[in-house]
């Protein structure tokens, strides 16, 4: 019997990246796996990116290693930030030593890697010079109840609602949206509805806050937050009309990122206006959205949001298709399948 070992993001496995990635699959696979931290007493080892990738570069051969990277962290700008990270992750504990490029650092693990795990095309194409075994897998959102589109009348509500949800070093990307939600606002009223972690740590993700509702308070907008967890994002979603999933486009590491948020809005019955990335492109192109739903800066967002809060129609087919897609072929089966065929790719069969 194979044992495989997973080196998850926290102990606990409740962040979404553990959850919604390899130790989601393996609990709804039935797959056994221990929590590791280094390769003692297992055959294949599913590697995060929270492990000591010094540690792991130097895994011996028999040990298959599997390297899930789900962010797009080959198109990162070299900056202050990147160049200190080997210093914080060994301050603040991933790492066993301190290293000046942690970024070669990883692309060394890469190369050990028997296979590695992304969540664009376009991330596999770059990852493949630098590995030979490179798979696409999206998040799993099975653990968000589907909910099928709704008509503007079922919600009776005075003002137009919208939701935005995401981690708070993702939040700026929403200043981009406030010019149309202001004139919107003017209009028709707006609720802003951020699902989000209100009081987050402000370094390394360990220490000291930041307090979103500061951050938002100069916004001039109708701002309601929210702790995120998986039933509230269900209960705000219900009554809101639109999604928005902004990005910041010239931040190379944050275009490159996947559709999955787009996905697990479409996947609540919501129809989603987003920024025009490559991974939004492709989704909207699978599910038959159309392209206006995608906005490339402040007067497109202004221009999407005014025709899909005045066209209760149009609004409803971008939501009716982008949940067709989401429950097809963005679905959790065929992200289970993905996975299956990362473990089959190292000769072990799920």
């Amino acid at each position: 019997m194979t044992r495989i070992g997973y080196v998850p993001l926290h102990q606990s496995l409740r962040p979404p990246g553990d959850r919604r990635r390899f130790s989601g699959y393996a609990g709804r696979r039935g797959i056994d796996f221990v929590v590791v931290d280094d390769w003692r007493d297992v055959d294949v080892a599913v590697v995060s990116t929270e492990a000591d990738l010094l540690r792991w570069t130097s895994a011996p051969s028999r040990i298959k290693m599997v390297l899930d990277l789900p962010d797009a962290f080959l198109d990162e700008p070299v900056s202050k930030r990147t160049r200190a990270r080997g210093l914080a992750k060994w301050v603040a504990g991933p790492l066993s030593k301190p290293v000046l490029r942690h970024d070669r650092a990883m692309l060394r693990l890469v190369a050990r890697a028997d296979a590695v795990v992304c969540s664009t095309p376009e991330q596999a194409q770059k990852l493949g010079h630098h590995a030979g075994n490179v798979h696409v897998v999206l998040d799993d959102h099975s653990e968000v109840t589907p909910m099928a589109p709704r008509s503007w009348s079922d919600r009776k509500l005075s003002a137009v609602h919208l939701v935005w949800e995401g981690m708070f070093h993702t939040l700026g990307a929403v200043e981009q949206v406030l010019p149309g939600l202001r004139l919107l606002a003017e209009e028709e009223g707006v609720v802003l509805h951020l699902v989000t972690d209100r009081r987050p740590k402000r370094y390394m993700n360990r220490f000291l806050h930041h307090e979103v509702a500061d951050v938002v308070a100069h916004w001039d907008l109708d701002v309601q937050l929210h702790d995120w967890d998986v039933e509230t994002l269900e209960s705000v979603g219900r009554d809101c009309h639109l999604a928005i999933v902004p990005v910041v486009r010239s931040d190379p590491y944050a275009l490159g990122k996947p559709e999955n948020r787009m996905r697990l809005f479409w996947r609540l019955g919501l129809p989603v206006l987003a920024s025009d990335s490559p991974a939004h492109r492709r989704a909207v192109g699978l599910a038959g959205v159309a392209e206006d739903t995608l906005c490339g800066g402040a007067s497109d967002w202004s221009q999407a949001l005014r025709r899909y809060t005045s066209e209760p129609a149009a609004c409803r087919a971008a939501a009716e298709a982008g949940h067709r897609a989401a429950l097809g072929p963005y679905g959790s089966e065929a992200v289970m399948a993905a996975w299956d065929g990362v473990l089959a790719s190292i000769g072990v069969q799920p």
